[in-house]
């Protein structure tokens, strides 16, 4: 059976995330991911050309992963609440399924620094901002959600969960943030929902 581009690319990504935890990024050599995901020299020059550029594409694929998970979330929300929640359940949700992604996206901004990658992460990220604010704007007109400025959101909604998953992401802490998952999600409401409301 012949190995597709798409998942010989996605081999080499998931081999690439277990030599960047194992061994860190500098000490990662791109023989150690070609070993790893038992891919040929050629395969892994086609499809990124240096170890740096899969590190970016590790660091795009996995905040697109995540927001993929939010989108979901959102898309079943039916009230203001709900969609509060989802936001800080939907990161909690994909920390906890992907806590070595979730690592490397947390220490390793830097990798987009030189790479071409960094533009379209930011064309990205714009885009699925957008398509938030269009999601809460109406609740936010009506007042059914805290008058804040809109770079205030993300911040109060995962702000608190992002913490706790720094701890937990360098074992500082030891339950699994799943397990708190309701926690977050009301506080997050509980700071946004409107002074009427309390």
């Amino acid at each position: 059976m012949t190995t597709s581009k798409k998942s010989r690319k996605q081999e080499i990504l998931d081999a690439a995330l277990s030599c960047f935890t194992e061994n860190g990024i500098e000490a990662t050599t791109i023989d150690m991911i070609r070993e790893r995901s038992r891919a040929s020299v050629g395969s892994m020059y086609h499809h990124f050309g240096s170890k740096e550029s899969i590190a970016a594409a590790l660091y795009v694929d996995a905040l697109a992963e995540h927001h993929e998970v939010q989108k979901a979330l959102l898309a079943s929300a039916k009230t203001v609440e709900e969609g509060v929640k989802a936001i800080a359940r939907a990161y909690i949700d994909w920390v906890s399924a992907h806590p070595d992604k979730a690592r490397f996206v947390l220490h390793n901004r830097g990798v987009l620094a030189k790479s071409a990658l960094a533009n379209e992460l930011g064309d990205r990220t714009r885009s699925h901002m957008s398509d938030l604010v269009q999601w809460f704007r109406p609740h936010i007109d009506s007042g059914a959600l805290k008058k804040l400025p809109l770079e205030c959101y993300a911040s109060i909604i995962t702000g608190p969960a992002h913490d706790y998953a720094r701890l937990w992401l360098s074992g500082r802490a030891k339950t699994d943030i799943k397990a708190f998952r309701e926690i977050f999600a009301d506080a997050a409401w509980n700071a946004l929902k409107p002074e009427h409301s309390r």
